[in-house]
Parts: structure tokens; sequence; C-alpha cells
């Protein structure tokens, strides 16, 4: 496989970076490609260039959109508006949106709250905290406050290793990651959890729905360590209808531990979708 540091560059060669004010935020997003266009929401990292394995397979027969996530917005509901936003201006009005991690959990509030917005959902690695989480994310949350950032950093660099071991692309990541998070410290790490707080407390009517009806696919690992199978079941629960596989292994990361595969799962069903 090419490495990292090519692949990266590819990407920025093939992708425009652009930027968007939304009310008080500067949203950034890489967009490339032409064809149907696939909204593409990372993880807690908010970043978008996670995706260039998966945006520079699609781009020959779609137009992507990854986001980077400004680390000062104060709701979800204020995220997701603000990923509306770059869809109005790209002039897009409906995309397939695959969401890893807490990319999925944001999709899903973006099926919600604009569901014409919404032509078919990918979910990966994911699934909807509920009240067995509550209190360590609000932990958390005032760790995270209370602990000055090069400690919080350090602990971040030492997470993610712990996640990452089995990959020889872990120290680019953790740089990516540790560098979106740099220019606003502590505060924006904690912010990051208040938002994952915030649909831990809201689940209860998440779950009453209405949910959206449209394509769904949702897989994961069966050794994922951070989403647990009652996380993801909460999703199965809303899309009875979906489509649902899963690997043996491959952990939480599957774009990092499994990226073939990735790739290959997620643009067979968007073919289909």
């Amino acid at each position: 496989m090419t490495s990292i540091h090519q692949r990266a560059a590819d990407f920025l060669r093939t992708h425009d970076s652009k930027n968007l004010g939304v009310g008080q935020h500067d949203w950034r997003y890489y967009t490339g490609g032409a064809g149907d266009p696939v909204l593409l929401l990372s993880g807690g990292a908010g970043i978008g260039i996670s995706w260039l394995d998966v945006a520079s397979a699609l781009i020959p027969r779609f137009r992507t959109i990854a986001p980077d996530y400004p680390s000062g917005a104060e709701s979800v509901a204020e995220l997701v508006d603000g990923v509306v936003a770059v869809l109005e201006a790209e002039g897009i009005d409906r995309a397939h949106v695959v969401g890893q991690s807490a990319g999925g959990m944001f999709a899903e509030l973006l099926s919600r709250r604009a569901p014409d917005r919404v032509r078919s959902l990918t979910l990966s690695s994911t699934g909807l905290y509920g009240p067995e989480d509550v209190d360590r994310l609000r932990m958390r949350v005032d760790t995270t406050v209370a602990t000055p950032w090069p400690e919080t950093q350090a602990a971040i660099r030492t997470a993610l290793r712990s996640t990452w071991a089995d990959s020889e692309e872990a120290e680019f990541w953790i740089e990516q990651v540790v560098a979106a998070t740099d220019a606003t410290g502590s505060a924006g790490a904690a912010n990051s959890y208040r938002l994952l707080l915030e649909l831990a407390e809201g689940v209860d009517e998440l779950m009453r729905g209405p949910a959206w009806s449209g394509p769904t696919l949702i897989f994961r690992a069966d050794d994922d360590p951070l989403i647990t199978s009652t996380h993801t079941g909460r999703l199965r629960d809303l899309h009875p209808g979906c489509e649902f596989r899963t690997f043996t292994d491959g952990g939480h990361s599957l774009l990092i531990s499994r990226t073939a595969d990735y790739v290959a799962t997620v643009t067979e069903f968007l073919s289909r979708a």
C-alpha cells in the first residue's frame, strides 16, 4: 500500500479545502469528485482528512464532502445545522451520509433534524449512548476542564496508541488528532465530551422517534472496545429494516484497522442505495 503520507498528499491534491462562516464558527471542509454527493462525518476528533482513503475511493463515481467540526459548537443541534449549511453552500439538496463513531451519532441526528437532506445512512462503529454512559461522560467533562492541556494531550496520545496499537500508521493519525485539538486545548476537548453527554441524556426522547426510514447500513466490529452491542442495538431498534454487518475483529477504528474492508463495504452499499 502507498504510504499514509503519500495518500494524504494525494487527498489534498484531489480535494478542495474550503471555509464557511456559520454563526460564530468557521467550518472547514474538503470536497472532491463528481456525481451523487456523499457527506462523510468523522468521529469525535472531527477531522475531515480521516476519510482520505474512503473519499479517494469514492471520487471516481461520487462527490465527497468531509467537514472538520468546529470545537466551539455548543450543542449537537448547532453542529448538525452547521453540516446543513455546508450542504447548502455546495448547492446540495440530498446526500448519502456516512458516519463513523460519533459521526454516526451526528448522522442519526441529521436524519431527524433534516430528513429531506438524507438519501441513505451508513453508520459504522457507532450507536447511541444512554443512561449507562452519563456519569462517565460527566466525569470526562469535569476532569478535562480541570486538567492542564499538556497532561490531557499526553493522555490522548497514550489512549490512541493503545487503541491503534496494531496499526503501522498510528503515529500519523495521533498527530492529526492532536493538531486538531491543540488550538482550543482542554476546553475544546471537554466540549467534544459535552456533545456526547447531551446525546446520552436525550436518548429516551430520541428513541421515541420517529426515525428516518430510508436505506440504512449499520456495521461494526465484534471487538469494538468503545461502542457496545447495547449502543448499536439502540440504532438497530430505530432502523429495524436496516442492513447489519459485523467484522469479527478490527476494534473501534475500522477506517484504520480494516481500511480495504471499510472501503469495500461502503462503496458496495452506496452503489445500491
